[in-house]
């Protein structure tokens, strides 16, 4: 599943090929990601993307009308932009882009009226696509965690986080989207690595200056990979088609085994809370 900067990257790039354009048709191939109305379907019809933006890992086309196309890519979504002899895709690589469209993971094709065209595949079906009116978007928005990349991010605003998250590791605390959106398993690794914390560490064990140091750790790695457009493994790539190359500056995440970077000491890997998660015990106590 992409992360806040993978998902970043994507709206980034989309907001420059969509902003602006006129919905002229939608074709729903598979109503189950596509949670649209046939009524609702209609209202789309006509309007104007006035842009795309995201939060936590969600992302969201902004209509003429104040509603919004909310997209949420799950595991093995994505969506394809095509204009003439341009193609950008965000998200799952499918090996049919560029030679097949539609192929058969085409759920939705939204049609705009200067002919170009938004596909959105999924593979396994579990992304999905809503229509939210802004009244139910700010609440939908505002039940989720903080941004670790807003101002709104103080190192008291960190604190009080952790505050709720006493009894649990800090990986955990760090990836509930309650308190804090957009971390995944990647980015709380990395940033636990910087910060020279292990993940299984209860949060109640840190020490005040552990807790700033986290803090600082934390938009550093997510501003870091933004910049160089995302991890990619097998199940992604940003909204150019490319897979992102911040997996070349991984310290943890995806080195088991491997000398780490940092020392003399081997990456191990471990399940906590049902999540791969990598660390050094050398670098990290």
């Amino acid at each position: 599943m992409p992360e806040l900067p993978e998902v970043e990257t994507i709206v980034r790039d989309l907001d420059k090929k969509l902003k602006n354009k006129k919905i002229a048709k939608i074709e729903v191939l598979d109503k189950k990601v596509f949670q649209l109305s046939d009524k609702e379907t209609k209202a789309v019809i006509g309007k104007l993307v006035k842009g795309v933006r995201r939060r936590a890992k969600m992302i969201i086309l902004e209509l003429s009308d104040n509603g919004s196309l909310v997209i949420h890519l799950k595991m093995t979504g994505q969506l394809v932009y095509q204009s003439k002899s341009i193609i950008v895709a965000g998200g799952h690589p499918i090996s049919h882009i560029g030679k097949e469209l539609p192929n058969k993971f085409t759920r939705v094709i939204f049609r705009f009226s200067d002919g170009s065209k938004l596909y959105f595949n999924d593979v396994r079906r579990f992304a999905w696509i809503k229509l939210v009116e802004q009244k139910d978007l700010i609440p939908l928005l505002e039940a989720l965690g903080i941004e670790p990349l807003s101002e709104d991010f103080s190192l008291e605003k960190f604190k009080e986080i952790l505050s709720h998250k006493v009894n649990t590791t800090v990986k955990q605390a760090l990836m509930d989207q309650k308190y804090l959106s957009g971390l995944g398993s990647i980015y709380t690794d990395e940033a636990l690595f910087a910060a020279r914390i292990k993940p299984m560490r209860q949060v109640k064990t840190l020490k005040p200056e552990e807790i700033k140091t986290l803090w600082q750790a934390i938009p550093k790695i997510l501003n870091y990979a933004i910049a160089h457009r995302g991890t990619s493994f097998s199940d992604y790539v940003d909204a150019q088609g490319e897979v992102g190359n911040f997996i070349r500056y991984l310290k943890v995440y995806g080195r088991t085994g491997e000398k780490c970077k940092g020392c003399v000491g081997i990456i191990k890997k471990a399940k906590l809370a049902g999540r791969g998660t990598h660390w050094c015990d050398h670098c990290q106590k």
